[in-house]
């Protein structure tokens, strides 16, 4: 299992907005079961592009002024973001294929 690092509402900015790789963040909170069911796709993902983009897990209870600025009203709530701009967003539980290409096409662009 892969240690995903966390995001907060003090790092997030330092962490995601200034990055200079793709970063996929996963809005998720500790009592939501599709959340915990998407663990193993997301650390997947993070060791499959690692080096690549960056993977970073936001509490939304823990951190809710970033989670209220990019309007998560569910989790699991997965944006990748590129050079600090949203590019793409899923709400619930999606593939790890689908994750996985969504991430790739920000990477390949931004190559």
């Amino acid at each position: 299992m892969a240690n995903l690092l966390s995001a907060t509402d003090e790092t997030f900015e330092e962490l995601v907005l200034k990055s200079d790789r793709p970063v996929l963040v996963d809005f998720t909170a500790a009592w939501c079961g599709p959340c915990k069911a998407m663990a193993p796709a997301v650390e997947d993902v993070a060791r499959e592009y690692e080096g690549e983009a960056s993977v970073y897990l936001v509490d939304i209870d823990a951190s809710q002024a970033t989670s209220q600025a990019h309007k998560v009203m569910g989790v699991p709530t997965f944006m990748i973001f590129n050079k600090g701009v949203p590019v793409q967003r899923f709400t619930g539980s999606v593939s790890r294929s689908k994750l996985a290409a969504a991430l790739e096409a920000v990477v390949e662009g931004d190559k």
